[in-house]
This record gives C-alpha cells, structure tokens and sequence, in this order.
C-alpha cells in the first residue's frame, strides 16, 4: 500500500510539473510595457549607435533560455521601429498623469506604447502578436509625479488616491485595446509600496516629521488605491472578454515579503539604496538591482507556470 501511495505521488508531481511546463511554453512570444523597472534601452536605441548593449532587467532575464525561452527580445524603438517587442520606456507614466504634467516624458506613456505604438501598423511593421504573453508594470511614475502637484501639496495629499484609482483605469483601457486586437495573455503587475523606498523616505525627510508621515502614508493608500481598483479591472476585463487570460503580478506581496525577511530571498537589507547584489534596491535607492531583478524574474516565471488559463477554457 505505500509503495503504491509513493507512486501515485511521484505520478502526481510529475503531471503537475508537466502541466508547468506546458503553461510556459504555450506562451509565443513577449511583449513588454511599462517604465524604467522594465526598459531595456529605448532611449539608447535612439541613438543609432552599433553595438548597444541592453538592460539586463527582470524581463530580459524572463525572456532568457530557460525560463521562457524568447529569441531576440529587445527594444521596440521610439520614434523609429527599432524591431523588438520591449516598449517600455524609462520615466513613462500612464496618460492620466501625462496630461497633468504636459507629458513631460515626450510622449511615452502607456497609451503611445500600446495604442500609438505596438497596435499601430505603421509603426510595428511586425503586428500584433496575439499569442505571446503580453506584461504591464506601471503606475509608480504617477504616483511620484502626482504628488508634487500643486494641488496634491496644498491638500497635504487628500486626493492622491483618487490618482491611483484613476491609473488603474487608464490601464485597464489599454489592456481593452489589447484584447480587442484579438491579445490573448496579459501579466499585469500591481504596485508595490514605493512609500517604503529609502529614495522616496530621504525625499520626504525634508518635510519634517510630521507632514513626512503624512506625505509617506498618502503614497501609501494611493498604492493601495490602485492594487484595489486594478482587482476589479481584472474582474471587468475577464468578463468582458472570454477569451483573454490576465495573470496578475502581485508586486506588492512579493515586496513587502522581502522586506519583512531580506535574508529570505538572499538580502542583507533594504532600508538603505545599494548598488550591490546584497541590496534590493540599487544606488537611487528605487531601482532593483541585478539580483532583485533575477529575483522578479523567477517570481514571474513561477506565478506563469501556477496560473490557470481560466477566461480561455470557454473561449470558442
């Protein structure tokens, strides 16, 4: 009887680990959008110059032989087709914060990466690929950039949320136009909590105590704002749309996990930037480092592999 237990175990594991396979390597393709956490080198791209090199990020590292196994993942270009799949552009916020600033990025939000960009033919002379997995990461941008504003320091940031929310939205759009390019596998990444960047805890130190708490918890139920809404676009999206399968990337756990236990994920900490690999942020104090970015890498490679394709089993 035990010997016939261990079997039907060892069999379980092995279909299981079948199955996982199977989810990762259905994926045809890699499509990225975003800001800095997931630029590879839009911007040098620009340059012309032979012989760039490319940011090796979490999505690169996805894209590597043995996770996904995507060839030839790059930059997509800005203002001219460079050719990759990466649109994700460094500083870029989604259109609702761009509006607010006057598009201080140049044009490189969320909806030019996608609307203006990958769906457009005369840009992406390649197309739509539909059955490649499609990643969103963005929102941190806005949150920063909103709570500069004007109107957000004569409040002491009562409405920051309301940012949130809206950013959550605007995404939501967008991923609309994705799926109704015929888009079937979306990873959308939520928000971790910048509050807790040692960059973002200098920046509000000199407010003073008080208002930096202020400032600090604000950013916070912004984050939270956003995450909150960005469930129910999920739901929305899934609903609305049979055959789309959006996997969510919860940023936000996986951080606060590592905060809570660095050693955990092989950290000494990260309450202070470092640009080192025993750090989790790099020198600004935002950014991670190479092996925070190795880290994000396996982390979303393991939530492909565990999601199931739910929206698909009733697509026709």
């Amino acid at each position: 009887m035990r010997r016939f237990a261990s079997c039907l175990l060892l069999t379980l594991c092995i279909q299981l680990a079948l199955v996982a396979l199977s989810a990762a390597q259905s994926i045809d393709g890699l499509v990225t959008f975003g800001d800095s956490l997931s630029d590879m080198g839009n911007r040098s791209v620009e340059t012309k110059k032979p012989g760039i090199k490319f940011r090796e990020n979490w999505v690169k590292i996805l894209a590597d032989p043995g996770l996904l196994n995507v060839p030839d993942f790059k930059p997509s270009g800005m203002s001219y087709y460079y050719g990759g799949t990466n649109y994700a552009v460094g500083g870029a916020t989604t259109e609702v914060t761009a509006a607010m600033n006057k598009d201080r990025n140049r044009g490189q939000h969320l909806t030019q990466q996608i609307s203006k960009r990958y769906l457009n033919p005369t840009f992406n002379k390649d197309g739509v690929k539909k059955n490649a997995l499609h990643v969103i990461v963005i929102g941190t941008n806005d949150l920063m950039l909103a709570s500069i504003g004007i109107d957000q320091l004569a409040t002491q940031w009562a409405k920051l949320d309301t940012v949130g929310v809206a950013v959550a939205k605007s995404t939501e759009s967008q991923i609309q136009a994705l799926a109704s390019a015929g888009v079937r596998r979306v990873m959308w990444g939520d928000l971790f909590d910048v509050a807790q960047a040692p960059s973002v805890v200098n920046r509000a130190k000199p407010f003073g105590a008080s208002v930096s708490a202020t400032y600090l918890a604000a950013i916070t139920r912004a984050v939270n704002a956003h995450n909150t809404e960005m469930d129910a676009a999920i739901a929305r999206l899934q609903k609305a749309n049979p055959g789309l399968t959006i996997t969510k990337l919860d940023l936000h756990s996986r951080f606060a996990d590592v905060a809570k236990d660095p050693s955990k994920y092989g950290f000494t900490e990260v309450t202070k930037g470092a640009n080192d690999d025993k750090h989790l942020f790099s020198a600004d104090g935002l950014h991670p480092t190479t092996q925070a970015h190795k880290m994000l890498a396996q982390y979303a490679y393991e939530v492909l592999t565990k999601s199931k394709p739910v929206a698909q089993q009733g697509a026709q």
